[in-house]
């Protein structure tokens, strides 16, 4: 059984991008929503606008759209300060790790000038 992770091609990730960040942002804001906590005392309590844990729960969407679990260390430890800046840098991570690599071209070696020593 292969533990190989599925990939999607750059043009098709740049084709799911904007639906990717519309669920994400609605997700969050759904989640914020549910779990709003009242106003509390300012320096008591200094958490993120969009905790980590919010973002993970994102997972089912990418499973979704991009095939694969959306993995908790792509997600920033501590948080995020706002909706945008945790959907920007989801966007990222996923790009960055869900994106099928172009292909590289090895140099050539030439053997007529290959050195011995």
């Amino acid at each position: 059984m292969s533990s190989a992770k599925p990939k999607v091609t750059a043009k098709r990730f740049e084709l799911l991008a904007p639906t990717l960040v519309e669920r994400f942002t609605k997700g969050i804001h759904d989640e914020l929503a549910d779990c709003a906590l009242p106003n509390l005392p300012s320096g008591l309590w200094d958490l993120p606008i969009v905790d980590s844990k919010t973002v993970c729960k994102l997972s089912p969407i990418v499973k979704e759209l991009l095939g694969r679990r959306l993995e908790p260390s792509w997600v920033r430890k501590g948080g995020y300060e706002s909706v945008k800046a945790a959907v920007e840098d989801l966007i990222a991570r996923l790009r960055k790790e869900c994106v099928l690599d172009a292909p590289s071209a090895a140099p050539a070696i030439s053997t007529q000038n290959k050195v011995n020593a």
